[in-house]
């Protein structure tokens, strides 16, 4: 009996040692970042939202720790002075999520430019929610913008549009999580979720085979072209509604599509393009080719936005074309 508990804990330390390895091996190899967390300016931790109006506070990952400040109208600073001329709207990626506000691309694009411009992106946000928030600025704001640049990203967009487009069809909010973290936060959780969510916040290795290894093993290339064909009609539908608001208010637009870095390094983008050109409106701008020479250059490596560079990257190119 001895022995069998012997070779039983000499087992558990012998995995345990193995499993710390494979940890500190797998952050050199391949660091996926925690998830941001956000904390006021002392570095106190917060539960707030990321567009709660009149709010600054410093969004950190293992990346970068980034002051972010939303205005009295609960978009991300600067503010416009009175009726902007240029609107932004997207995710996180034209939120600029991991830079400071002056570092942000729509920012430096706008101060270079000498315009009054908006920022609106929320990050997490659909296109349906996106359009949403653009035509209530338009409506309650009572904004007439000359230009309104739309971000769509391709590496969560279409996901979020699905999970958005099943929600308004129930009639329930499909605002994101990052718009009410207090209430996402206070959702009662079981027993196996919590310890997931656990594993996931504290173990590089676990969401390396939660988030690389798992989804391959559960794909099934007919429902996920059956997934990605109703997302495409999701998305085509809500660049539609886009292009009505912008004959509505008189407005110009253009849809930019941004990539993540391994739909960049894999040339996914080029498939894409085409789907994406051929639902809408008017002719996309692709940004993959912005950003595939050295393009970890551009992306923060475990958060995966646009570092510094990247966002500076973005700008010039947006100066030059505009």
């Amino acid at each position: 009996m001895k022995s069998v508990l012997g070779n039983l804990l000499l087992l558990m330390a012998s995995l345990l040692f193995v499993f710390l390895i494979g940890e500190v091996a797998s952050r050199y190899i391949m660091l996926i970042s925690p998830g941001p967390s956000i904390k006021d300016l002392d570095g106190n931790k917060q539960t707030i939202s990321y567009i709660e109006a009149g709010k600054t506070f410093i969004i950190t990952t293992p990346d970068y720790a980034a002051k972010t400040s939303i205005t009295k109208d609960g978009y991300r600073a600067p503010a416009a002075k009175g009726n902007p001329q240029v609107v932004f709207i997207g995710d996180s990626f034209t939120y600029a999520q991991g830079v400071t506000d002056e570092q942000a691309f729509p920012a430096l694009y706008c101060k270079e430019k000498k315009l009054n411009c908006a920022n609106l992106a929320v990050p997490g946000a659909s296109t349906l929610y996106e359009v949403d928030r653009l035509e209530s600025f338009l409506k309650e704001k009572g904004w007439r913008p000359e230009m309104v640049h739309f971000f769509f990203f391709t590496g969560n967009d279409f996901s979020d549009n699905l999970d958005a487009d099943a929600k308004r069809s129930k009639g329930l909010a499909y605002a994101p999580e990052e718009t009410n973290l207090k209430k996402s936060n206070n959702e009662e959780q079981g027993l196996v979720s919590s310890v997931i969510d656990f594993g996931l916040k504290h173990s590089n290795l676990l969401r390396i085979a939660y988030f690389k290894v798992l989804p391959v093993l559960r794909s099934d290339p007919e429902e996920t072209k059956k997934a990605q064909d109703k997302a495409l009609q999701i998305t085509q539908k809500e660049f539609k509604r886009l292009d009505t608001l912008s004959k509505q208010y008189d407005f110009n637009y253009q849809i930019y599509i941004i990539y993540s870095e391994p739909e960049i390094r894999n040339k996914a983008y080029e498939a894409l393009d085409k789907q994406l050109q051929a639902i809408s409106e008017k002719p996309i701008i692709s940004l993959a080719n912005l950003f595939k020479e050295n393009t970890q250059d551009y992306f923060f490596p475990s958060d995966g936005h646009f570092s510094v560079i990247g966002n500076r990257k973005l700008a010039d190119y947006l100066l030059l074309k505009n």
